[in-house]
C-alpha cells in the first residue's frame, strides 16, 4: 500500500505554481480594483445626476400648476 500512495499525484516540479501564476493572480487582482473604481465613479455620477433632476423637477412643479385632470382653484 505505501508504494501505492507514493506514485500518486504528478511529480513536485509539475505541481507548483510558479511566477506564472503569481502574475496572472496579481493581474486579476489589479483589473478588479480598477474596475471597482471605475464603477464607483459612475454610481457617484449617477447619484448626483438624479438628484440634480430631482431638485429641478421640485422647482419646477409648483410653477407649472395644476394638472388638467385635477381640481384648480377656480374649478370646485
Amino acid at each position: 500500500m505505501e508504494f501505492l500512495a507514493q506514485e500518486f499525484g504528478p511529480d513536485r516540479d509539475q505541481a507548483m505554481a510558479g511566477p506564472l501564476g503569481l502574475f496572472i493572480t496579481l493581474l486579476l487582482v489589479v483589473v478588479t480594483i480598477m474596475l471597482v473604481r471605475g464603477m464607483n465613479k459612475h454610481v457617484r455620477r449617477l447619484n448626483r445626476r438624479l438628484d440634480r433632476e430631482a431638485a429641478l423637477n421640485a422647482d419646477a412643479e409648483p410653477a407649472e400648476g395644476p394638472s388638467e385632470g385635477g381640481p384648480g382653484p377656480d374649478r370646485a
